[in-house]
């Protein structure tokens, strides 16, 4: 049998590739944290506009039985265009008499997920919605909606959530905008 010798310097030349290529593969592994890449900046209609949303989803979804219709309705309206609110108004009733039979304490999360479509006086967001009980009829926690900010007296308000049909219609759009 035929004795195999490696000398010292083959040894440091081998271990120093190895080294090499870990130190390679865990920077590849983590180039986002070692080198941090910059966020785009968001202009400040985009970020008034989806604070806008996110106050009226989560508006929306804080439900305190306890407080009343029309605490919740203010608190609603504060946030909202004149038309949203008017639509709230609108439909609460029912929606109220519900919130009180089965005695509806919620509040929710909303993160903004996407810009869908905007123009110079409304914006359309794609948000993710966590709740922190189901609302009546539900067991879902979260969700996700398509909702509308409107520019109304040179501020971002939220306007309404989309309609099953017009959600449908966007992503029919988009999908063929692909």
């Amino acid at each position: 049998m035929r004795d195999f010798t490696i000398s010292k310097k083959s040894l440091l030349v081998l271990f120093s590739l190895i080294g090499l290529i870990v130190v390679a593969v865990f920077a590849f592994q983590n180039a986002g944290t070692l080198f941090p890449q910059p966020t785009p900046t968001v202009s400040p209609e985009k970020h008034e506009a989806s604070a806008a949303v996110v106050a009226g989803v989560e508006a929306f979804f804080q439900v305190d039985y306890r407080e009343g219709m029309d605490a919740w309705l203010e608190r609603f309206c504060s946030v909202s265009s004149d038309a949203g609110c008017q639509y709230a108004k609108a439909g609460v009733k029912g929606l109220w008499k519900r919130y009180e039979a089965v005695q509806t304490v919620t509040s929710a999360k909303a993160t903004p997920l996407a810009l869908i479509r905007e123009t110079s006086e409304e914006q359309i967001w794609q948000v993710s919605i966590q709740l922190s009980k189901p609302l009546p009829g539900s067991e879902k926690t979260e969700e996700e909606a398509y909702a509308i900010a409107v520019q109304e007296n040179d501020a971002w308000k939220f306007d309404r959530f989309l309609m099953e049909q017009e959600i449908d219609a966007i992503q029919k759009q988009t999908s063929q905008e692909k």
